[in-house]
């Protein structure tokens, strides 16, 4: 909301005009061009039929009113800019507005407000951000980038800075059409920041719990014509991580531009990212009772070497994204990128003897460079008359993937119970000295490939629409010549009604398509991993300022390939399916009020399995049901600002390990922010799990120990923005 005054001055008459934008309630943005006359000592104001009256204009500084919004525009569904009513599938829009009145600095904090969805199936971490839609993890092959994927490996679960990401879009259910080879999930869409025609900037500075410290500066110009502009993302911060003697250090910088003609707009998209972590990059794991080492060690215990563990990993690309329009009803699009990515990884493991009470340690050293290239070009076909509109889209896309993997092992002393009992910290106990083993290098490429069709077609209220896709996939590795080749046909179908502007129920079929280079005992390769997904929902959608969607959903994935226990081989173990209901809903019920909420009950179970005593069983880490509230309401307003409190809460439900003998019981997590706000200035204060609640998110079985994965601790942010 932006408004400018101006006091018109004539001989003790004075008039005041006010310009602006303004939102009203659940009206849509409106752009008004109001003049409301005040005559102080009498008489009316004459501003419009008297210019001779008046002398003499006082224009006061423009003042900004920053207020939240809701997005309803998202490509994850379509490849286009498509509102959400009009996709046949549950998709959820996480702004910029949302992400800074939520206090979000990374993906897990961006999901977890969201119905279906479990965060951290494997405990909080700083670099990788597990997570699953529905009861299935969501992959490397299912989060993209601007639309396209990036890195095939968990390359791309590394934490992405969230400060260059302008919008967070999930799509349920698989989106192999679109996007290739991916997970019965989901796809999660990542929107950097763009370019945008107009002058804008912002300075973040931000303090927080465990020594963290940030400053951010995001600048957007553009030329007198407006048709050449840039923008500028940069990051810096530290932090210490869960474990002792362990810090985190990130730089990241984006600088972009856009350039427009008559019918071609071109947007060039670089980006650097470096992460330095000293001490250990390990998921943060929780003693169990069961645990040996739970009476002797605490949990922020860090049992390797203060100047050798470490994990730097460095992240760099280039991306572009070219629009161009043929004619009235024909656009060509294409977007391509190129990443590397290099890890340089010193990581201390260890397990504990009770008959020796010695801990035994080895560390794992592993140098990795990949680089990604990927481009996707499509045309689309758009044609409308009166109630009556289609859409179509052709296209091929391809991405290739190579990848080097340099390891070897260092063997290292082992601790006796006495030095573990008698640990200070910042002084590990000296090792004994180093013994290098070398262990196989490893290079392997990937490259895949799809041919793909789209058409919409859409009468009076009525929208039908349908896909396919034909997929094929090459691996290579150098390890024994394995090589393999896989294709497949995959697709999708979806119907919207609409009843009214209000209701659109829905229905969508989608299956999808993973392979994977494993082989089982006798060196036959696997067949691809493939999932369906069935669902049926209704969004509610009275005005632009409400959204509230319910779907009912039944997932099912097939040929899932696990290792087989002391051995280099796998095998596939059946089918594992998800059924259960979501209700997700954002309103912004007043220029007061904004809430968000989400309800999940999913009944996940493994329904084939070559080991029958599995069959029945829920997957480890997700639970079956899952509650989300969240409130943010203005308990102030001052003169050109406001103070808001924001308080959430998000049930998680009873949880188990894998062999569902161990149980992990529901948790409630409390969240809370206060936010001051005045002309260009904003204070605000963010903390979550403020009760600080001791939980387990996940149990696995770690070298025979069911280890627990722990929770988030209480953490806390105090940030400062200027924008101008």
């Amino acid at each position: 909301m932006v408004f400018s005054i101006q006091i018109q001055d004539n001989d003790n008459h004075y008039c005041l005009i006010l310009e602006g934008f303004i939102m009203t309630g659940f009206k849509k943005k409106l752009l008004l061009s109001t003049l409301v006359s005040i005559t102080l000592s009498g008489g009316l104001c004459a501003y419009a039929n008297s210019p001779e009256t008046v002398n003499k204009v006082h224009t006061l500084p423009v003042f900004h009113v920053y207020a939240h919004k809701l997005s309803n525009t998202s490509i994850v569904g379509t490849k286009i800019a498509t509102d959400i009513k009009e996709i046949p599938a549950s998709v959820t829009i996480i702004n910029s507005d949302e992400m800074d009145r939520l206090g979000v600095y990374n993906l897990t904090d961006a999901l977890e407000y969201n119905a279906g969805i479990t965060v951290a199936p494997r405990g909080y971490d700083a670099l990788y951000n597990f997570s699953s839609i529905r009861g299935f993890d969501v992959s490397h092959n299912n989060i993209v980038v601007n639309g396209m994927k990036t890195f095939g490996t968990t390359d791309n679960l590394v934490s992405p800075e969230l400060y260059g990401i302008e919008q967070v879009e999930i799509l349920r259910g698989p989106a192999s059409v679109l996007y290739g080879s991916g997970s019965v999930s989901g796809t999660i869409n990542l929107q950097t920041k763009h370019p945008k025609n107009e002058n804008f900037g912002e300075a973040q500075i931000r303090f927080g719990n465990r020594n963290e410290k940030m400053t951010a500066l995001d600048i957007n110009r553009t030329d007198d014509t407006g048709t050449l502009y840039g923008r500028l993302t940069a990051l810096w911060k530290t932090q210490n991580l869960f474990y002792d003697h362990t810090k985190q250090d990130r730089f990241y910088i984006a600088p972009s531009f856009t350039k427009e003609w008559t019918n071609t707009k071109l947007s060039v998209l670089p980006f650097y990212q470096k992460d330095k972590i000293t001490g250990n990059a390990y998921l943060p794991r929780t003693r169990l009772e069961t645990d040996p080492l739970y009476k002797i060690l605490p949990d922020r215990f860090f049992i390797g070497i203060s100047d050798w563990d470490k994990y730097n990993l460095t992240q760099n690309g280039i991306g572009y994204e070219l629009e161009h329009k043929i004619n009235k009803n024909t656009t060509f699009h294409q977007i391509a990128n190129y990443r590397k990515s290099e890890i340089i990884s010193h990581q201390t493991s260890g397990v504990y003897n009770p008959a020796e009470s010695t801990l035994n340690r080895w560390g794992a050293m592993i140098e990795s460079q990949a680089h990604s290239y990927g481009i996707d070009q499509y045309v689309q076909i758009h044609r409308e008359k009166e109630n009556y509109s289609r859409n179509t889209l052709f296209g091929f896309d391809m991405r290739y993937e190579k990848t080097f993997d340099k390891q070897s092992m260092r063997m290292l002393n082992a601790w006796k119970k006495s030095d573990l009992q008698n640990y200070v910290a910042g002084k590990p106990v000296p090792d004994d000295p180093d013994m290098i083993i070398p262990m196989d290098d490893l290079r392997y490429w990937s490259h895949e490939k799809g041919i793909y069709a789209m058409h919409t077609l859409k009468k009076n209220h009525l929208t039908f629409s349908t896909g396919i896709r034909k997929g094929f996939y090459e691996q290579h590795s150098d390890r024994d010549e394995q090589e393999f080749e896989q294709s497949a046909w995959t697709g999708q179908a979806g119907l919207i009604y609409e009843i009214n502007t209000k209701w659109t129920p829905y229905f969508h079929w989608h299956n999808s398509f993973l392979p994977a280079m494993n082989f089982d005992k006798d060196k036959n390769m696997l067949k691809p991993t493939t999932g369906q997904e069935w669902e049926l929902g209704i969004r509610y959608t009275p005005n632009p300022a409400v959204q509230v969607t319910a779907s009912a959903f039944d997932l099912r994935r097939q040929n899932i390939h696990v290792p087989v226990p002391q051995t280099d081989y796998f095998t596939s173990i059946g089918e594992v399916t998800s059924q259960g209901l979501e209700i997700e809903g954002r309103a912004k019920l007043n220029d007061r009020l904004y809430v968000l909420g989400s309800y999940t009950y999913m009944n996940p179970r493994v329904t084939k399995h070559t080991n029958p005593s599995r069959i029945g069983k829920q997957p480890a880490g997700i639970a079956k049901q899952s509650i989300n509230l969240r409130a943010d309401a203005v308990i102030g307003k001052f003169e050109k600002g406001e103070l808001t409190l924001g308080f959430g809460l998000r049930h998680i439900g009873k949880r188990m390990d894998e062999t569902n003998t161990l149980h992990m019981g529901g948790v409630t997590l409390y969240d809370a922010s206060l936010s001051f706000t005045q002309n260009r200035h904003a204070l605000t204060l963010h903390a979550r799990n403020i009760f600080n609640k001791k939980y387990v998110s996940n149990i696995e079985d770690v070298w025979g120990i069911p280890t627990g994965f722990a929770g988030q601790e209480r953490t806390w942010v105090l940030s400062y923005m200027y924008k101008w």
